[in-house]
């Protein structure tokens, strides 16, 4: 099976030489990629890009990589391990977070590019949807939240609060503060900790009760973004 032509590597390390030598590297091995120096700035650029695979750096500033290989594994998207860390316990760590790949750095740009490949080809076609799905919605009268399956859930009045200014933006960042003075929350850290608390139970709701993940991301230390 061949690697498809326009597969997007992104490359998620602080260290800004490494990023560039290892996205330019990629480029002329035939793929398209992108880096971010955190997994924050990756939340946020993945809104507009796409990431067929994506490599990671464990020592990241804010989350760290296995917290972030964590989440894209349970998205389905490969991963692929590339750190300093050397010893058997951070390798066992990375695998069992979910990375596919354990490469330490100094990294064999060849060897890397030949295990993206390897993983690529492993990955089920992706297939396009016979119809587009409908989106979320909010319908506010109704306190409802309709998922694109159709099924729905009742909102408390803070869930709607919530929701309503989430999904507002249709996909920009909202900020902590802008969340805490549209739920009421004390402008202080505990508001945005008791925001945080409910997105989990209303996370945790709306999975139940739709058999869909409620699509909010956080951004760490900025806000939330509602992704659909």
């Amino acid at each position: 099976m061949s690697v498809p032509s326009e597969s997007i590597i992104a490359v998620v390390e602080d260290d800004e030489d490494i990023r560039g030598n290892v996205c330019r590297y990629l480029q002329r091995s035939g793929f398209k990629a992108w880096g971010a120096e955190s997994a924050e700035d990756f939340y946020v650029r993945l809104l507009k890009d796409r990431a067929d695979l994506v490599v990671v750096d464990i020592g990241l500033p804010g989350e760290d990589g296995l917290s972030l290989v964590g989440r894209l594994a349970g998205q389905g998207v490969p991963t692929i391990l590339m750190t300093a860390r050397a010893d058997l316990d951070s390798r066992i760590a990375g695998l069992d977070a979910g990375a596919l790949q354990y490469f330490v750095k100094p990294v064999d740009m060849q060897e890397l590019t030949a295990g993206i490949r390897s993983q690529l080809r492993r990955q089920t076609p992706r297939t396009e949807p016979q119809g587009a799905l409908a989106p979320w919605r909010l319908d506010q009268a109704a306190a409802r939240l309709i998922a694109p399956n159709q099924r729905s859930l009742d909102l408390t009045s803070r869930e709607l609060e919530l929701l309503a200014c989430l999904m507002a933006t249709q996909g920009a960042l909202v900020s902590k503060q802008a969340l805490m003075h549209a739920v009421g929350a004390d402008e202080a850290e505990d508001g945005f900790h008791r925001i945080e608390s409910q997105l989990t139970r209303l996370r945790r709701k709306t999975l139940e009760t739709t058999g869909t993940a409620l699509p909010v991301r956080a951004v760490f230390g900025k806000g939330l973004v509602f992704v659909a």
